[in-house]
């Protein structure tokens, strides 16, 4: 994704004027920044972030990159998950919001982390 990509994905996000817009620019924005392709359905944050992942790798058997993606860092956690929790953390920086940890680690899906990145945001605004 080049910087005129981003901030025009951004911009969009931010100037989305319900919240099923934001949704649709949000969920845009996180196939580009990902690289999956525009017509992928999946909103699991998660499974994207896998897809995402199978897609870079394309010659790795299955056995083989599920191994390499089940080990884990110092603090227990996946590289699928430190990968999502990157992506959350980008996106809120980029929108100016904190969502709280508990609510982004609950946000399994698009949907969900969308309805709390705009209540976030319109609490700024207020």
């Amino acid at each position: 994704m080049t910087d005129v990509e981003r901030e025009k994905l951004i911009s969009d996000m931010r100037s989305a004027g319900d919240p099923d817009g934001f949704f649709a620019s949000l969920f845009e924005y996180i196939k580009t920044r990902l690289e999956l392709p525009r017509d992928t359905k999946e909103t699991n944050i998660y499974y994207l972030v896998l897809y995402s992942v199978r897609l870079k790798m394309p010659g790795e058997d299955v056995k083989t990159l599920e191994n390499r993606l089940a080990t884990v860092d110092c603090h227990q956690t996946s590289y699928i998950v430190s990968k999502k929790t990157l992506l959350m953390m980008e996106i809120e920086r980029a929108l100016g919001v904190m969502i709280s940890a508990d609510d982004a680690a609950g946000a399994e899906n698009v949907r969900q982390y969308s309805d709390f990145l705009w209540e976030a945001m319109n609490d700024e605004k207020r």
